[in-house]
């Protein structure tokens, strides 16, 4: 049983933003981290069901949300993206589908603290 689906190109219909942490500092000195954009990409966005957060472990399935899009080097889980004006962290290394370099899989969880 394959642990991804098949995605066509039509099938991706919502734009997300990848964002890179910058750290600066204050008219104080002190540091001041903040994310910015970095590009943009169309994803598939679904919610990843009860049985796939059973099978990972995961708990509160509702902040998490599974992002497939077409392959692109450089994406990582220091990484953050933005999809519908939230801010999700990436949870593990995202995945190559099939390993031809065609999909990655990258899971997200809603950023709580900021």
């Amino acid at each position: 049983m394959k642990n991804y689906e098949i995605v066509r190109a039509g099938d991706l219909r919502h734009r997300i933003t990848f964002l890179k942490k910058e750290v600066s500092t204050d008219s104080d000195g002190y540091p001041v981290e903040t994310w910015k954009a970095v590009f943009s990409v169309m994803a598939n966005v679904r919610v990843i069901d009860s049985r796939e957060y059973f099978q990972a472990a995961a708990f509160q399935a509702e902040n998490k949300l599974r992002f497939t899009i077409r392959y692109r080097r450089g994406i990582t889980a220091a990484m953050r993206l933005r999809y519908n004006c939230q801010d999700y962290e990436i949870i593990g290394q995202p995945a190559d589908v099939d390993g031809r370099r065609r999909w990655l899989q990258i899971t997200g969880e809603v950023v709580t603290d900021g």
